[in-house]
């Protein structure tokens, strides 16, 4: 150190030395001179110290100064770090290319000797600092990304609402995806070796030192990464900074770097590989070139600038092909959510009109029903679409009535238009008077019909009672025992009361007029009763002389009388027939008097005969006929086509021989299924049964033995419908005695 400060001292004091000297020389050659020159000499002596003097302090500030600066080891290597600090920044100026092509070299192997040496201790160092900028990194680009989105949805919100129905993807989804389309943003060309940024794109003059750092950085990484993985022969091609990529691509004195925002796919990613290859490869000559000396800035900006332009239309290309390709299915998506939108909307507008248009008819009918003067009119009502008009159809008892339910109308259904098409209906005459007449009439008649019916009954049991004293008589002269005898009067002299009441109840009937002459009159029916509860028990008391025995002249048994309905013309009715009954007993038990039984005869008993039982006989003709109908029918398919023509042949031989067997008369009936309606089955049951008839008139069984008719399906046998049902028929039934004419 002192060596340097003395060797600094002979620099710093080598023309005040020389200075000294000189005048060292002049004041020896002014002592030679005289006084006067003394006295000058003098003077210039004091100007020449006090000079001395001043320059003297002088030195000695400059001397502190040096001191200071570099007085000491810490303050020397301060002020050389100055002083280079100050010479670098201007030599990157004045001398940009011959600096980095010394420092390069250095910077890089001193780069990769202490990442090497430091790894651990880099890592701990950088891993804080890392922390903060990736943080700060991030929320800038999330900021970012959030008013890229913004942008995306408020520039235009309507188109993303439609992909976003088409695709099914929300739209903060779609306008993230487009957000974060692939966009070159930067490229470098880096000389490798010196890490000396030879051009970048696009061209600014505002972030110098960023490149050149960057370009720095780029180039430690790469060449760290060749040597890493040298032994595989792997190389770096792609840094990941999150929200963008940067591209590496190398020659072997050049290293081309693309920084990207957004998201890349596969095709994207192909592209700008095989772009890069093309530009290193097939323009080698002119990169290369840019390594040049001579090579100009403009030279590099215009081969970079082409570079990015070439990668922006073949990504732009990239992503146009990947959109057409989903083209077709973003165009069926759409026609579909058209079609639904359009059937969502038709289904819409037709339950609305279905509602508004049920929902007028309903109030109207609501009101139609309320309105107590149309009780019992028909009355239409038309409603047209949505409600907006009704029409009123039909007819109203009184223009009243009319204006009443129109007015209603209009009072429920203030926004419809009601049309009024009601027709008043003609005032008909009173026709009470005349009812009431009619009905007088009708009374009078009835009170007329019924004393004539009770007229015509009581005058047929006195007609019959009057004749009953001549068989009374003679029955008397026909029994023997006294008793018997006794009976008979007892018998003839009740019914001769019987004869007299009834007679005197006609009378009364016959003199009351129509008007007095009551159908339900109690006390008439009851005294025919009484009459005819008298006429009973002499029937059961002269019954009894057909005993052995000995009669008992009044018996405590009650008498079966005829039943009636109760009503006074039942009981007169009932009168007449019990008349006859009696009547017809009496005439019965005068002739059975006059048959006189015949004496008794022994006869012995001859021995007794054993007889075999007859062998059981076999069934009749008749009943084999019955049998087989019972057990068959003959079956058809459509119309009248038989189901199965031999056994249906078959069917009718047997039937045929059965029949001639016989003199039976045997009924035809055809039968249908439940197909068709009745205009069409009719007929066709008919024809059917009338098939089989004349089937059977070939086979010799007589026309007039046989009965054609047609039942339809009143008779199904089973469920099964069509071409094989069972129901397609033809059965046979025995003819009632008497049928045929």
């Amino acid at each position: 150190m002192s060596n340097g400060v003395t060797k600094l001292k002979e620099l710093l004091f080598d023309t005040e030395s020389r200075t000294l000297i000189e005048l060292q020389r002049r004041i020896e050659a002014v002592a030679k001179l005289g006084t006067d020159q003394r006295t000058a000499l003098a003077r210039d002596l004091d100007r020449v110290a006090a000079t001395d003097a001043a320059f003297r302090n002088e030195v000695k500030a400059q001397i502190e100064a040096v001191f200071t600066r570099a007085g000491t080891e810490d303050r020397f290597r301060k002020s050389v770090a100055d002083v280079l600090d100050r010479a670098l920044a201007e030599a990157e100026v004045s001398h940009h290319d011959e600096l980095s092509a010394a420092v390069a070299p250095l910077v890089v192997r001193t780069i990769k000797r202490e990442i090497h040496e430091s790894q651990d201790e880099l890592v701990e160092a950088l891993y804080p600092i890392t922390g903060r900028l990736v943080q700060a990194y991030v929320a800038s680009a999330i900021r970012e990304l959030s008013e890229r989105i913004n942008n995306q949805m408020s520039a235009n919100p309507a188109m993303l609402r439609f992909k976003s129905l088409v695709s099914g993807h929300s739209m903060a989804e779609l306008a993230l995806v487009q957000a974060q389309q692939l966009q070159v943003e930067e490229i470098y060309l880096i000389r490798r070796g010196s890490g000396e940024l030879l051009a970048r794109w696009p061209v600014s003059s505002l972030r110098h030192d960023r490149d050149q750092v960057m370009s720095g950085i780029l180039t430690a990484i790469n060449e760290f990464s060749l040597e890493a993985f040298s032994d595989d022969g792997s190389a770096l091609r792609q840094i990941d900074f999150n929200t963008s990529q940067v591209y590496l691509r190398a020659s072997p004195l050049l290293l081309l770097a693309a920084k990207c925002s957004g998201v890349s796919n596969a095709a994207v990613e192909r592209m700008i590989d095989a772009e890069f290859i093309d530009t290193l490869e097939h323009r080698h000559d002119a990169l290369d070139g840019l390594a040049d000396e001579t090579s100009t800035p403009a030279h590099r900006n215009a081969l970079l600038s082409e570079v990015a332009e070439r990668i922006e239309t073949r990504v732009a290309d990239v992503r146009t092909q990947v959109e057409n390709d989903n083209t077709g299915w973003l165009i069926l998506k759409a026609v579909a959510w058209l079609v639904a939108l359009l059937a969502a909307a038709w289904i819409a507008w037709y339950g609305y009109r279905h509602f508004t248009t049920e929902w007028v008819r309903e109030r109207a009918n609501t009101v139609i029903a309320q309105t107590e003067s149309m009780r019992g009119y028909p009355v239409r009502l038309q409603v047209a679409d949505y409600g907006t008009a009704i029409s009123l159809a039909g007819l109203a008892p009184s223009a009243a009535a009319k204006s009443e339910i129109i007015a209603d109308l209009k009072d429920a259904l203030s926004g419809t238009v009601v049309t009024d098409e009601l027709t008043i209906v003609p005032t008909a005459p009173d026709t009470t008077p005349q009812i009431a007449t009619l009905r007088e009439d009708l009374a009078a008649f009835e009170r007329r019909v019924a004393r004539e019916a009770f007229e015509r009954s009581t005058s047929r049991a006195l007609n019959r009672l009057e004749t009953l004293p001549e068989s009374f008589d003679r029955l008397t002269q026909n029994v023997e025992e006294n008793s018997k005898k006794n009976l008979v009067r007892a018998a003839a002299g009740d019914i001769s009361a019987v004869r007299s009441q009834l007679a005197e109840l006609r009378r009364k009937a016959s003199t009351n007029s129509d008007g007095n002459f009551a159908v339900e009159n109690r006390e008439l029916a009851d005294n025919l009763v009484e009459l005819r509860t008298t006429l009973a028990a002499s029937a059961v008391n002269l019954a009894r002389l057909l005993d052995s025995g000995q009669p008992q002249p009044h018996s405590a048994a009650r008498p079966a009388i005829v039943e009636s309905t109760g009503g006074l013309l039942s009981e007169a009715e009932a009168m007449a027939i019990q008349t006859e009954q009696f009547a017809t007993l009496l005439v019965a038990l005068a002739q059975a008097s006059t048959i006189k039984p015949p004496p008794p005869v022994v006869i012995e008993a001859p021995p007794p005969v054993v007889i075999a039982p007859p062998p059981p006989a076999g069934p009749t003709p008749h009943e084999k006929l019955a049998e087989w109908i019972r057990d068959h029918a003959v079956f058809f398919s459509n119309d009248t086509r038989f189901r199965n023509p031999q056994m249906a042949s078959a069917h009718l031989d047997e039937l045929a021989e059965l029949m001639q067997a016989t003199t039976a008369s045997v009924r035809v009936v055809g039968f249908t299924d439940e197909q068709g309606s009745s205009r069409q089955n009719s007929p066709l049951s008919r024809d059917r049964a009338e098939l089989v008839r004349r089937a059977l008139i070939t086979r010799g069984v007589p026309e007039d033995r046989l009965i054609a008719v047609g039942r339809l399906d009143a008779k199904d046998i089973s469920s099964i419908v069509g071409e094989s049902s069972p129901n397609r028929r033809v059965e046979f039934e025995f003819a009632f005695v008497g049928e045929l004419p």
